[in-house]
């Protein structure tokens, strides 16, 4: 007879609703004194007209473990080529994009007219023990060991791995290559082991998760890539999977072709991030037998030193029949941290799906360096406030605007490495239903994108 292992029944126990929020409480006030505490670090004084002057000589310091070839590579400054605006913007944009490193200060410096750039950085230690935090509204919190090594061999190539017991039982590691040859030519894979309540379909849900992503540039901006995959999915009950041993087998191959000009990739405050993707799932082996659409935007809009206006938007479009073609428990269920905020889980569900977001943010304590017993990081501190309309649905008569749900409210988000943002939120939406709270890791505008929100 097959049971649920005990240690998932006991880590319910042991991190009910409302412990999870004070340990997410908890989270917030060391990261604020942390904070509170840290050197406010000083700007460079930039030198006044330094464009259209010849590049002399590029200084760096700082880079420690990094090897300084792959720091030279990303420069789109080059020695004995003219100094401008575009290469100076992509200078910082690409070193950020690195993501090793807590601080990165630009510095020109003229010398008998032409230029000097002082280049410092300062490292985030290369590997790290973590303690791994997910949070969804179907399956609540979920905390467990794990560790984050994102500079292997001083060139940028990040491992990860961890375990989380909770609201569900996982575990994940994940390998990226950021430029292994051509024009950062990258790939990623992810494999993802999880056991959970499937709270909708109401079985055990036991799942296996492997994607490889293969990617590179299109010039400065463009993005172009596949991905394949393989859903493997396990039930407990008869009745929910397309296949009658109660285990589904999923392949999927997808093309993606994006679009990305924001200024940094750990808190942009300017620029685009957009991606077009066709995926096909089953059809040729396994199970399932439909086609996926991805349109996703995201626009972040400078207002104001300080203050940015971050616009998202996804539409997901799917052919086929839910129940023959795609299984049910790939409906998307909007409602909740990741999708409208202010209205509980399942809302608006449906086999396609299309959420907005329009969230202003003001920075409180911009991004700065912090260190602790040897290891360094860094962290900062924005308050937001947004609104969010969206609706799932399954045909097209269904897709009309008395079907959208829009929630609105005000948050905290906390801006830490590896997983870049966590959100505190207050939300109001559903009638009735009055001021509800988020907790949020990552970005919306990625964790959207998921499976399980």
């Amino acid at each position: 007879m097959d049971s649920r292992p005990s240690i998932l029944e006991f880590a319910r126990r042991v991190f009910p609703l409302r412990r999870q929020r004070s340990c997410i409480a908890a989270l917030i006030l060391l990261c604020l004194t942390s904070l509170a505490v840290s050197s406010v670090r000083a700007e460079p004084s930039p030198t006044s007209d330094p464009y259209g002057k010849t590049v002399k000589e590029i200084r760096l310091s700082g880079s420690g473990k990094t090897k300084q070839s792959i720091i030279f590579r990303e420069l789109a400054s080059k020695v004995g080529e003219p100094y401008t605006r575009e290469n100076a913007e992509l200078d910082a944009e690409r070193l950020d994009q690195l993501r090793i490193f807590s601080r990165i200060e630009i510095e020109q410096l003229i010398e008998d007219d032409q230029i000097i750039l002082d280049i410092q950085v300062q490292e985030t230690s290369p590997i790290l023990p973590i303690l791994s935090l997910d949070v969804s509204d179907e399956n609540g919190f979920s905390i467990g060991p794990g560790f984050k090594a994102i500079n292997i061999k001083g060139e940028a190539i990040r491992l990860s791995g961890s375990t989380q017991f909770g609201g569900s039982t996982k575990i994940k590691t994940e390998f990226e290559n950021p430029w292994f040859t051509g024009n950062h030519a990258s790939y990623r894979f992810r494999l993802e082991l999880l056991d959970r309540p499937n709270a909708f379909e109401n079985f055990d849900e036991r799942t296996v998760d492997f994607e490889l992503e293969l990617g590179s540039y299109i010039r400065n901006n463009g993005r172009i890539g596949t991905r394949l995959g393989v859903l493997s999915v396990g039930s407990d009950v008869d009745g929910v999977t397309l296949s009658p041993e109660n285990r589904d087998t999923i392949p999927s191959l997808s093309f993606f072709l994006g679009y990305d000009s924001r200024n940094y990739w750990t808190n942009p405050t300017a620029g685009w991030w957009n991606e077009v993707e066709i995926v096909r799932r089953g059809g040729i082996w396994g199970n399932g037998d439909f086609w996926v659409m991805n349109f996703d935007v995201r626009r972040f809009q400078p207002l104001a030193d300080r203050h940015t206006l971050a616009l998202f938007s996804l539409a997901t479009l799917r052919s086929g029949q839910v129940g023959t073609e795609i299984p049910t428990y790939l409906n998307f269920h909007l409602g909740g941290t990741n999708t409208i905020r202010g209205w509980d889980l399942d809302a608006s569900r449906g086999k396609n799906q299309f959420i907005n977001t329009a969230e202003y943010r003001y920075t409180l304590l911009r991004r700065r360096p912090l260190g602790f017993k040897g290891l360094r990081f860094y962290a900062g501190l924005q308050l937001a406030a947004f609104a969010d309309f969206g609706i799932a649905w399954d045909e097209s008569s269904q897709f009309r605007a008395g079907n959208f749900i829009d929630g609105y409210g005000f948050g905290l988000r906390i801006l830490i490495p590896f997983v870049d943002m966590i959100r505190f939120d207050f939300a109001f939406g559903e009638p009735g239903a009055g001021l509800g709270s988020n907790i949020g890791i990552e970005e919306k505008a990625v964790k959207q994108r998921n499976r399980i929100r």
